[in-house]
């Protein structure tokens, strides 16, 4: 009995696992480079308060809960990354897979950063999970906008391209398992 009905090359066609990659590497790069140009938490206006862009880095999960858990999140999230392979072969008609061509993308990419060790502004990074003085661990966190004060957060917790691909990708998702679930069904 075979667990999975395709190959893999079948659900995780080359188009898509180049997509991923092209991802990953944006991802990455644009973290990069504001490691370079920014000081911590020193937030530089963009369109004024409304849209600033403040890095930080963050140690826990998602936005910024349970901070200084750097190792379990990194697990957490490499658990998550290998659940979410699996599934996907599995289930490989649920849902477009453009969604969860973003999402995948946008879980390598913080899964990556989590690996480095952070030393702004320009210093660059390091493989290593220990900061030193004026190093960080943690995901880059960058996009910084305001949101009103009668939700959860003053201001909306800072972000990165890979929270966004995620983001992107769960609502392609949520909105073609609703649309595609029931037809499938009925055939």
């Amino acid at each position: 009995m075979k667990y999975f009905d395709k190959e893999f090359k079948e659900v995780y066609k080359p188009s898509y696992i180049l997509f991923i990659l092209v991802g990953t590497i944006v991802d990455l790069v644009t973290k990069y480079w504001v490691i370079m140009n920014y000081s911590v938490e020193d937030p530089q206006e963009v369109w004024g308060n409304f849209f600033r862009m403040t890095l930080i880095f963050n140690t826990g999960f998602v936005f910024g809960f349970l901070q200084d858990n750097a190792i379990p999140s990194l697990v957490a999230t490499g658990v998550a990354i290998i659940f979410l392979i699996g599934y996907r072969w599995k289930n490989h008609e649920l849902g477009n897979p453009w969604g969860w061509n973003f999402v995948m993308a946008g879980a390598f990419g913080n899964f990556i950063d989590k690996f480095f060790v952070k030393m702004p502004p320009g210093g660059g990074i390091k493989f290593g999970f220990t900061a030193g003085p004026g190093q960080y661990i943690g995901v880059v966190d960058f996009f910084d906008f305001d949101w009103p004060d009668f939700l959860l957060f003053h201001r909306w917790p800072a972000f990165n391209i890979a929270d966004s691909c995620v983001s992107i990708g769960l609502v392609i998702l949520i909105f073609t398992m609703n649309i595609e679930e029931p037809e499938k069904k009925k055939k």
